[in-house]
């Protein structure tokens, strides 16, 4: 794997996927942001399952709707947007457009009422972390006293230290390097034992400060934080104590054949009560 070093990140194309609802307009709020952060092309995309003439025609309606309220709150202002409204399946629709608009990351927002089984049980969401070629930036529910003008200011990575974790600090890294953000990198150990000893938490820690290269220009130290106990419940209380605005989470890569519905629902129902977005990176084969 490249070190963080090498890791460039590329935001040419970002696209945001909205169905107008409010989850979707958290969604295009923090798309926006990253756009003109950026200097990327934003696809504003909406999926219609119908074939139905008349249903398309409304999407259309609907998006430029949405498009001029931005335009009027000077929101896409020097910002290259474009909008696509498509019919069929969600999913296959917007792999066609990942690959052929060479999307780079994709920003969408979730309602989160239906509980962790439900969710991994088939939905537009779950089809998205597992299957993106790119990371997916999910703005959940429970998101507070964000503004998504500013910018992830404070950026934590949980890592196992796991290929697709390390992957996944690797971006985390890249990304406060260029946007001038905080950094914290957090360890959950889950086998409470000997690990549990100062020892145990001090050798976690040394783990950690290896994962960023001495030579990288950060804003300020990065921070180690090594937790016991439930994954997901110490990787959302860190984010809540130490205020993070954006949370970067490694995903391994799950043939189809082999579900994995534990990984997936731990990784929801951390967007699902995140009180910031969550960025998830799958790792490829």
């Amino acid at each position: 794997m490249p070190s963080s070093t090498d890791v460039r990140l590329k935001l040419d194309n970002v696209l945001v996927a909205t169905d107008f609802s409010s989850a979707s307009k958290l969604a295009m709020s923090y798309a926006l942001s990253i756009a003109r952060r950026h200097g990327s092309k934003l696809l504003i995309t909406h999926v219609v399952n119908s074939q139905s003439e008349r249903t398309i025609m409304d999407g259309w309606r609907a998006g430029q709707a949405e498009v001029t309220e931005h335009f009027v709150r000077n929101r896409l202002d020097g910002i290259d947007h474009e909008l696509l409204v498509r019919s069929g399946e969600v999913w296959p629709v917007l792999a066609e457009m990942i690959s052929e608009r060479g999307v780079d990351l994709v920003v969408i927002g979730t309602r989160g009422r239906t509980g962790v089984r439900k969710m991994v049980l088939g939905s537009v969401a779950e089809t998205i972390f597992r299957r993106c070629p790119c990371p997916v930036l999910t703005a959940g529910p429970n998101i507070s006293g964000q503004d998504p003008r500013l910018g992830p200011e404070r950026i934590l990575a949980p890592t196992g230290f796991a290929p697709q974790s390390l992957r996944a600090v690797q971006y985390a890294v890249a990304l406060a390097r260029d946007l001038h953000s905080s950094l914290a990198l957090l360890h959950v150990v889950t086998d409470v034992g000997e690990s549990a000893t100062a020892a145990g938490r001090k050798e976690r820690q040394a783990r950690l400060r290896a994962l960023v290269p001495d030579n990288i220009d950060l804003i300020s130290p990065p921070h180690f934080f090594v937790e016991f106990g439930s994954v997901s419940e110490k990787i959302l209380s860190t984010a809540s104590n130490w205020n993070a605005n954006l949370i970067v989470l490694g995903l391994r890569h799950v043939d189809e054949s082999a579900r994995g519905e534990n990984t997936w629902a731990k990784a929801y129902d951390i967007v699902r009560r995140a009180i910031c977005p969550v960025m998830t990176i799958r790792l490829l084969k």
